[in-house]
């Protein structure tokens, strides 16, 4: 199994270079395109939230719980009193930090159904949903958030089967095929309350239409090489 650090830079790098590509082609702005990036490193730290004392699931909580308490205050800031605001926005974050990390410490087993296909795909859908409903983001930017944040989960799952196979020893390790897989028969039920998880996210999500038709337009691919024209 590849470490934490392997993991990180596992996505950084395709992110980094793939958000490049992203805001040379006009898909993204520049603050949109950094956003992307980060998603895409937070997709390969996510699926060790099923291992409750990895950095992963430390470093993951504690942002989504600092987002939480956030998103919480931008919400109701001009509803209600500062000091109602401020107690919504630590219960939020306590929600997260605490009530949530303790759920999943008990629902999930390590290398169980979190790390799966399905799984990246769900929380893919639901990146695009939080940002074309929270954040008012048009198609292409939404549907790229959620690329990214899937993109860095599916690297993670393929560095943890690669890392299941010992080149040197010529042999394959028992946890192979444990990452990349498409449910589990044992536990069939979470497994197709997953893939419906993921119909009905996309059934509700903005058209993926506009995203396809900006990502292979022929103007996105003259742009991306107007910038890197300058190279040899």
């Amino acid at each position: 199994m590849a470490n934490f650090r392997v993991h990180v830079l596992g996505a950084a790098i395709p992110s980094a270079l793939a958000a490049g590509l992203a805001v040379a082609g006009g898909l993204a702005t520049p603050l949109v395109g950094g956003v992307c990036f980060g998603l895409g490193v937070l997709g390969g730290m996510l699926p060790d939230i099923d291992a409750d004392s990895s950095v992963p699931t430390r470093i993951i909580f504690g942002a989504f719980a600092v987002a939480a308490a956030a998103a919480v205050v931008l919400a109701l800031h001009d509803d209600l009193a500062p000091w109602l605001v401020a107690l919504a926005a630590v219960a939020a974050f306590l929600l997260v930090r605490v009530g949530l990390r303790g759920f999943t410490a008990w629902l999930c087993v390590h290398r169980g159904l979190v790390h799966s296909l399905p799984f990246a795909a769900l929380v893919g859908v639901a990146a695009v949903l939080v940002a074309s409903r929270a954040f008012h983001l048009a198609p292409t930017p939404a549907w790229l958030a959620g690329v990214f944040l899937t993109g860095g989960f599916l690297v993670h799952l393929a560095l943890d089967e690669l890392f299941s196979v010992d080149l040197v020893g010529a042999r394959i390790k028992r946890s192979f095929g444990t990452a990349l897989k498409l449910g589990s028969r044992r536990q069939w039920f979470i497994t197709a309350v997953l893939y419906a998880g993921v119909v009905a996210l996309v059934t509700i999500a903005p058209s993926a239409d506009p995203f396809v038709r900006d990502v292979t337009s022929r103007r996105t691919r003259a742009a991306i090489a107007a910038t890197f024209a300058w190279l040899p």
